[in-house]
């Protein structure tokens, strides 16, 4: 029989809930309350075990059901989360970020714990312990920035990433008994940080959207193109790619195993329960509108954990652990008959292929192409027994013509019909379809990667006749290198080159630019040679050759960006300077990390210098302190507003009792006044909006600047960093970037 999961409870808020604005807290110590984000900036506490709404107090309890209170807020709220912050104290605090700033706040109590400023928009937000810092720690995720608070709300760390933090997860990664902090960004990025150093870091196609904890070292993610999966450390268990985006996840035995299955809540409203191991699907069931959250608590006061779904429409299903192993009751033997049967089905269908092609081999082993391809009949997909699919990948560089080519062939007479190509991170739907209208043996794809990544890249094609109606389909894997993106700008053969050789084609190019970053590395050049040939797409590789680079002292490879046109010069020398000529500094961080990782350094400082950067730098500077100034001056005129406002009310009031006809006049007032207030209500949002961007860009050179350092030099740069931005001094800003101190 097929199994059945029935809610052990259920009820409707009446009010719209928000995506991953759910969380569950005991603000007394004993009972889960259920708290969400709903319409007018407000939060809702389902408290159906304690009634809140005292006098003078921040909540308000609902007129239509008195288990719901309304926690009144005014500004946007961006994030929740509740935990147990305060030291010797079982209560949860509730933690509430907005745009510009963060509140704690004591439900039991009515009081604010600490309030904090945050211009860099509050994203996400998470309590736990944390590396080996005492007590469980308040974790800020914002635009480009981490900060981590103490329990009395003072800033003990401060960490800088390339993107937005979408989402944070506390873990042990290392087995260490200390937690490590995982973060997933709006670049697509998963981080794994000891403290303030990155153990590793991995590059997903989309938006990093969702964390959840499975084991002690393993973790699952979801991303905004609907991709779910799995890491162990820094291995990936699985992946799975589905057309909707997940919108929750949690862990949870809903069948009976005794082993917690993973729980997924998607956009279309389908709840999927999978195998943590493997991601198998184990069970379905439809709600009828779309997951905003997923809780595991106790929340009916039994003792017992049950697995709590919101959904955008406010109605709330709890489930329970069942008594009975469900999977033992699911009548599994007909699924897999059926399963068996379909696959005989396939089989029997491709060995009758193979057999006729076996066939029509064999009849024409003699005869050429030409008279196989008139011989075939056109429901039969023949091709010759020797027939290869050839690929091959080259870059390609002129004026008008800068990529990536990918050539798809066959050695024979037979065509391609059409070619697909997957890849994660290249193109924005994850598969490229290349349909031929006309009978070719080769094509060619020009590509172009907007991110150095390195990525596999498979390649489907259909090969057959121009009158087949079924094909052969081949399927191959090739890896595109991290920065493919660069190429030699000169025609070469396919023929390994020498060091002496790239050094002289070096001397015909133009000069790399005064933007470097210098540092020593002690490696033989033959080594250097292995790692370029690794990482680049270059149209031959380059090999240390004894015969002519005996006396070679220095490797100096001159590249092309294809994104940019602009000029990458990477200089190696015997002595163990090296230095990467190139504008942009992003780059150049990435460069150098490829490289020490390759060759296993632990520990790097370098001097660096990046003019066009220092410039952008004392812009953002500068933009920043004008609208700092901007929001001081909104903010009065608002002040300014709001007290006219309340003069013409009082005024209104006053002319109904000895001028009657001064009402309509004071009415009036208010309500251009009120106006006025709109206005600059707007103002100061787009004011808000552009400060969140100047700190994320600068963020974000701050963070490539670090990239640049390596083991300890990078760690305590972003320290630096900090120190020189309190005080806006920045100069200091630019000589950290220039020498990695102050």
């Amino acid at each position: 029989m097929d199994i059945s999961i029935k809610p052990v409870f259920s009820f409707s808020l009446n009010y719209k809930v928000f995506e991953k604005l759910v969380t569950c807290g005991k603000y007394d110590g004993i009972h889960s309350c259920l708290t969400v984000v709903t319409n007018a900036d407000k939060i809702l506490i389902h408290t159906p075990h304690k009634r809140y709404g005292l006098q003078n107090s921040k909540l308000s309890v609902s007129e239509i059901k008195n288990d719901i209170a309304m926690l009144n807020m005014n500004f946007p709220i961006r994030a929740i989360i509740a935990g147990k912050l305060k030291k010797d104290d079982e209560r949860d605090i509730l933690v509430i970020g907005s745009s510009s700033y963060f509140l704690a706040y004591h439900v039991d109590e009515n009081y604010n714990l600490f309030q904090r400023d945050f211009p860099e928009h509050v994203r996400s937000l998470l309590i736990g312990s944390f590396a080996n810092f005492v007590g469980n720690m308040l974790i800020v995720g914002g635009n480009a920035v981490v900060k981590i608070f103490n329990p009395e709300g003072t800033e003990v760390l401060w960490m800088i990433t390339a993107g937005g933090v979408n989402a944070l997860l506390l873990s042990d990664i290392d087995k260490d008994g200390q937690n490590e902090l995982i973060i997933g960004t709006d670049d697509g990025c998963i981080k794994i940080y000891k403290k303030d150093t990155l153990l590793h870091e991995f590059t997903e196609g989309n938006e990093i959207q969702n964390l959840m904890l499975i084991g002690p070292n393993q973790f699952m993610y979801s991303v905004k193109n609907g991709t779910i999966g799995v890491f162990e450390e820094n291995i990936r268990l699985w992946r799975i790619k589905s057309k909707t985006r997940v919108t929750a996840l949690a862990m949870y035995d809903i069948l009976g195993c005794e082993n917690k299955q993973v729980i997924i809540g998607w956009k279309s409203g389908k709840i999927d329960v999978r195998d943590a191991r493997n991601g198998d699907v184990l069970f379905k069931m439809k709600l009828n509108d779309f997951v905003c959250g997923i809780a595991c608590n106790d929340y009916r006061g039994i003792g017992v954990l049950d697995l709590v779904i919101v959904t955008v429409d406010g109605e709330i299903c709890g489930y329970t652990t069942p008594s009975v192993n469900l999977m033992n009751l699911h009548n599994l033997a007909d699924e897999e008959m059926s399963s068996l049967l379909s696959q005989k089905q396939k089989l029997l269908l491709e060995l009758k292929h193979y057999e006729n092609n076996i066939k029509f081999n064999k009849e024409l082993s003699s005869s050429n192409d030409s008279q196989l391809v008139q011989s075939v009949p056109d429901n039969v997909g023949v091709i010759p027994s020797n027939t290869r699919l050839q690929i091959g990948i080259s870059t390609s560089y002129d004026s008008t013509d800068m990529n990536i080519d990918i050539t798809v062939s066959t050695n024979n007479a037979t065509t391609i019909r059409a070619v697909l190509i997957f890849a994660d991170q290249l193109f924005k739907e994850e598969t490229l379809i290349a349909h031929l209208t006309k009978d070719v043996s080769r094509i060619l794809i020009p590509l172009k990667t907007l991110k150095d990544n390195a990525q596999d890249i498979h390649i489907k094609a259909f090969v057959g006749y121009p009158t087949s109606v079924q094909f052969h389909v081949f399927e191959l894997t090739r890896q595109l290198p991290k920065f493919a993106m660069y190429t030699i700008p000169h025609s070469l053969t396919g023929s390994p080159k020498s060091i002496a050789y790239i050094n002289n084609l070096a001397e015909k190019d133009h000069d790399a630019g005064d933007s470097y970053v210098g540092f020593r590395i002690t490696e033989r050049l033959k080594r250097i040679c292995i790692w370029i040939n690794q990482n680049f797409l270059l149209p031959s590789d380059i090999e240390y050759m004894t015969s002519s680079d005996a006396d070679a002292t220095e490797l100096k490879l001159n590249l092309i960006s294809l994104r940019t046109s602009k000029t990458v010069c990477l200089h190696f020398n015997n002595d163990g300077k090296t230095r990467f000529h190139t504008e942009d500094i992003e780059l150049a961080g990435d460069l150098i990390q490829s490289l020490v990782q390759f060759l296993n350094i632990e520990n790097m400082n370098s001097v660096a210098y990046f003019p066009l950067v220092y410039d952008e730098i004392r812009e953002l500077f500068g933009k920043l302190q004008g609208l700092q100034e901007t929001e001081k001056q909104i903010n009065s005129e608002i002040i300014d507003n709001i007290n006219q406002v309340k003069s013409h009310l009082i005024r209104a009031e006053d002319a109904r009792y000895y001028n009657e006809d001064d009402v309509i006049k004071y009415h009036n007032e208010m309500m251009n006044t009120n106006e006025d207030l709109l206005k600059n209500y707007k103002i100061r949002l787009v004011n808000a909006g552009q400060v969140q961007l100047a700190l994320k860009r600068v963020h974000s050179i701050l963070y490539s600047a670090s990239k640049l350092r390596v083991g300890t030099f990078a760690s305590t740069i972003i320290g630096k960093f900090k120190d020189a931005l309190k005080t806006n001094n920045i100069e200091a800003v630019l000589k950290i970037i220039e020498l990695g101190e102050m």
